[in-house]
């Protein structure tokens, strides 16, 4: 039961490392939530012995991104700052974006600009909330009447 379990967790949930002289690129693809964290948490840990002073973080194919995954990202670009090394992160999808704006971190990272879509709008600020009373409630005639319509 529990390699069904494993299996279906890497299904999910994908990591691929390139090393070469200059930078490290970690390649995530799928889902970071609680169930996959500890093993991306681990993969990057690791980056901490490496020599290279860049360490990039390719987001482009993941479709999911947890508060612990984006805990996971701080902490590594902390502990990148302390060792005086540059984390980016490359062609984040979406949902990175989204998780990113939602929890106040869209400017907390450094991104690879050559792997932005430069025709999509980044959300600086998620949008407000819609009033879900206001949008089902029916004019009156009174209110429709003020504002011009409703004349005959």
């Amino acid at each position: 039961m529990q390699n069904s379990i494993m299996n279906r967790s890497e299904l999910v949930f994908q990591f691929d490392v390139e090393r070469d002289a200059e930078r490290v690129t970690v390649h995530l693809a799928g889902e970071i939530d609680m169930a996959n964290v500890r093993r991306l948490r681990e993969a990057l840990i690791e980056l901490d012995d490496e020599s290279v002073h860049k360490i990039l973080i390719d987001l482009a194919d993941v479709t999911f991104m947890g508060s612990c995954g984006l805990a996971v990202l701080v902490a590594t670009s902390r502990r990148c700052r302390a060792h005086g090394r540059e984390l980016i992160l490359r062609a984040p999808s979406r949902a990175v974006v989204f998780a990113l704006a939602s929890s106040g971190l869209l400017r907390t990272f450094r991104y690879d600009a050559d792997s932005l879509d430069a025709g999509e709008l980044w959300p600086t600020r998620l949008p407000e909330p819609v009033d879900p009373i206001r949008s089902i409630r029916p004019q009156s005639r009174r209110s429709a009447r003020a504002v011009g319509f409703g004349r005959r």
